[in-house]
């Protein structure tokens, strides 16, 4: 199947390329268009369904153009209402905002489905363009307000720990929400983490330092500063006693808080404004 850009509709071949390219903000020689359900003939002035075009870019159509019209379209499958606010860089990766009344759905339990939303316009994108960057999809600066709640749960975190002597496993989270938390405690002396777990979500455990991790199911190397707050590979060794698990009797103090074991209200991630 070709790949297109974008999908507008109007009641007038006109008016449907008028909407497209507003809506990918781009030039009308950067594109082709092509009908999708237009008809010829005398039955044009008797349908009444609006003509619906599909847009083709041309080599010369910025990727900004290819980003919106993706999003947008992918969104209008899915049945959602949404408009693009603005589209710009941050931290060297390609981002883009938007407003919509279904926000909260766009969003999803912890953010999940906008992180799927994100990983399809990532690849749709990026596997039709030269396009070396990654996209950021944001949605009423959700993931600011994520970011702000993450680092002052690492902080919390941190001080619980200190203060306990006992580790911490934190919900699951994105590569990109983890290296938040990393980063965040990456010069706390109190504490070091690591992630736990296997596939794209893992979680976060929060250290004392000078203690050992528990044997955990799988960790991710990145060897981020002074061999402390880093996800490594379960499949390599990383150089620590391992701690006993929590069925050999172990001391109570030395096993892991899990913050899904039991759920507290202060233990989950949150917005927070």
């Amino acid at each position: 199947m070709a790949y297109y850009v974008f999908e507008a509709s109007g009641k007038s071949r006109s008016e449907a390329e008028e909407a497209a390219l507003q809506a990918l903000n781009a030039e009308a020689s950067a594109v082709d268009f092509d009908a999708a359900n237009e008809k010829g003939g005398i039955l044009k002035f008797l349908k009444s369904e609006p003509v619906v075009l599909r847009v083709f870019a041309k080599e010369q159509l910025p990727i900004e153009s290819h980003l919106r019209g993706v999003l947008l379209t992918v969104l209008q499958r899915m049945g959602l209402e949404a408009k693009i606010l603005q589209v710009g860089e941050r931290d060297e990766n390609l981002y883009v905002e938007i407003e919509s009344p279904d926000s909260g759905f766009i969003i999803g339990k912890h953010g999940r489905t906008l992180d799927a939303i994100q990983f399809l316009v990532n690849l749709i994108v990026n596997s039709n363009t030269r396009n070396q960057r990654r996209i950021m999809v944001d949605v009423e600066s959700y993931r600011e307000r994520r970011e702000r709640s993450l680092k002052k749960l690492a902080e919390r975190m941190a001080e619980r720990v200190g203060r306990s002597g006992r580790s911490v496993l934190l919900n699951y989270m994105n590569p990109y929400e983890r290296r938040i938390v990393h980063l965040a405690l990456e010069k706390d002396e109190r504490v070091y983490t690591e992630s736990d777990g296997n596939g794209v979500y893992k979680r976060v455990r929060v250290i004392p330092a000078g203690k050992s991790a528990p044997p955990p199911s799988s960790r991710e190397g990145s060897g981020r500063g002074r061999n402390r707050n880093r996800e490594r590979d379960g499949n390599r060794g990383n150089g620590r006693s391992r701690r006993p698990s929590r069925d050999d009797g172990a001391p109570r103090a030395d096993r892991d808080v899990d913050l899904e074991e039991p759920p507290r209200r202060e233990d989950f991630i949150q917005d927070e404004d």
